[in-house]
């Protein structure tokens, strides 16, 4: 029995001398190439998507962990990796992996393989604007059919129920309700909106708080002296309102309700007198993709690094209309082309996660 102690301790001895430097080449970042037949120094793979919880696999292999994560012990070269998710388009593409560097696909938009779309409007819109306190208004030729909805609450589409969020800006029981609108003027990230209304041959200008609820409403037809061709005020500052005149441009101020000389009209810096609040293009999802409209089509441009770009159509929507883009919860609030206020969920509201990765791994 002596010679077979022998054995098994030499079986140990010899399996000990080749695992150990293995298993500390490993530790310091080496792995046993097949290909050259020796240690090379390995890199990583940072991967992130959203939503979260995706996949990987690695040149056909099926990683332990799911996005996001960093896959470590890749040698140096080009591999092809596939990110999969239940309901949603697969991602791949080939990944350069340098030694000792860490290749990064970060916040990979997961193409879900169909959109969620709800109408969330039981009548026609001409338009929609949007606000910074996260209110959109729903506008109409008719006041008493023009509607506030509030997109914090986001849209539930597990529901099977109709969704009715929007509130009346006029009542049926508004001195307003049967007037028409004319023009509304509004300042970005401002809670203020300006309406030019007629109502029984009159000629108003109704001033509206929307961060108040009910909103306050005020008649400051009294400080314009005509009709301005355009109307502009700082969001820090909406007391002052600028108002411009084929001649002239006036200031007016809707607290003390008086009109400043001309003199002191001159705007203050930053103030643009004519900016565009049409929006058509959003940088989304961590800044790293781009959602667009093209004619009636409303399209999605993923940007990644390694990925091959590629154009998704979302929904049609009217054209003519503005569109808008409700980063905290994913959604895009536009009107369809029957008019119908209608919002599609581009991508769930997850936080983008992050795993910190080692700094010697870091690329330069």
């Amino acid at each position: 029995m002596l010679w077979l102690r022998k054995i098994v301790f030499y079986i140990f001895a010899l399996v000990y001398l080749i695992l150990c430097p293995l298993i500390v080449a490993r530790m310091l970042g080496f792995a046993f190439n097949p290909l050259t037949n020796r240690l090379e120094k390995t890199g990583l793979v940072y991967v992130s998507t959203n939503p979260p919880e995706a996949n990987i696999y690695i040149d056909g292999r099926l990683c332990h962990q799911k996005t996001p994560t960093a896959v470590r012990d890749l040698m140096p070269g080009k591999h092809f990796i596939r990110i999969e998710m239940e309901g949603y388009n697969d991602w791949e593409g080939g990944i350069p992996i340098r030694a000792k560097k860490a290749t990064v696909l970060a916040n990979i938009l997961l193409i879900p393989q169909e959109w969620p779309i709800k109408r969330i409007s039981n009548q026609h819109y001409q338009n929609i604007i949007f606000t910074d306190d996260d209110i959109l208004v729903a506008t109409n030729p008719l006041l008493k059919n023009i509607d506030i909805f509030r997109t914090t609450v986001g849209v539930q589409f597990a529901e099977q129920t109709p969704m009715g969020p929007g509130s009346s800006l006029f009542p049926n029981n508004s001195i307003y309700a049967n007037g028409r609108l004319i023009r509304l003027f509004q300042e970005p990230q401002s809670p203020i909106i300006l309406l030019e209304i007629t109502i029984k041959d009159a000629h108003k200008f109704l001033w509206v708080n929307l961060k108040e609820s009910p909103p306050i409403m005020e008649d400051i037809s009294g400080l314009f002296d005509g009709l301005p061709s355009r109307i502009a005020w700082d969001k820090s500052d909406p007391d002052d309102v600028f108002t411009f005149y084929p001649d002239h441009i006036s200031r007016v101020n809707t607290k003390s309700k008086t009109i400043i000389p001309q003199g002191a009209s001159l705007l203050p810096e930053g103030l643009d007198p004519a900016p565009d609040t049409a929006q058509e293009k959003f940088i989304i999802n961590a800044d790293s993709d781009l959602l667009t409209r093209e004619g009636k089509w409303i399209k999605i441009y993923p940007k990644e690094k390694f990925g091959n770009s590629q154009e998704y159509d979302v929904a049609q929507s009217n054209p003519s209309t503005n569109m808008y883009f409700e980063e905290k919860n994913g959604e895009l609030y536009y009107l369809d082309q029957a008019g119908y206020l209608t919002v599609a969920q581009i991508f769930p509201n997850h936080p983008i996660l992050n795993i910190p990765i080692p700094e010697t791994l870091r690329t330069n």
